[in-house]
């Protein structure tokens, strides 16, 4: 799944899908530099390619976040992003999101990623 994101270094935020339960996804990441905010949601947005259901490639285009906090300073750069796919709706997805590192929760949030056609 990994080797279809477009993203590169040092925007590429994403490792490997680290374990899969019947929730949840969990995703490892790690940042060039302590991470922001926005950067966090962007690793999480790339983490949502995890659910993607076809063999050939889709770009995915993130339209809105909410309910987003930080809640910890972010004093390393390797985590783990939990991520979950809470709804879809024909292109659209919504997916509700933690980074985490030794069960410690950074930040949370959720967002919505549209496909394209």
């Amino acid at each position: 799944y990994m080797k279809n994101l477009p993203h590169q270094k040092p925007i590429r935020f994403v490792e490997e899908i680290v374990k899969k339960d019947a929730d949840y996804i969990f995703v490892s990441c790690s940042f060039p530099y302590l991470p922001t905010l926005p950067m966090i949601c962007e690793a999480a947005a790339q983490s949502s390619i995890v659910f993607s259901q076809n063999e050939k490639p889709q770009i995915g285009f993130l339209l809105s976040l909410k309910d987003v906090e930080l809640l910890k300073d972010c004093d390393i750069l390797e985590f783990q992003i939990k991520i979950k796919k809470d709804t879809s709706f024909d292109l659209l997805n919504e997916f509700s999101f933690e980074l985490i590192n030794q069960n410690d929760i950074y930040a949370k949030g959720t967002f919505i990623v549209k496909l394209q056609d």
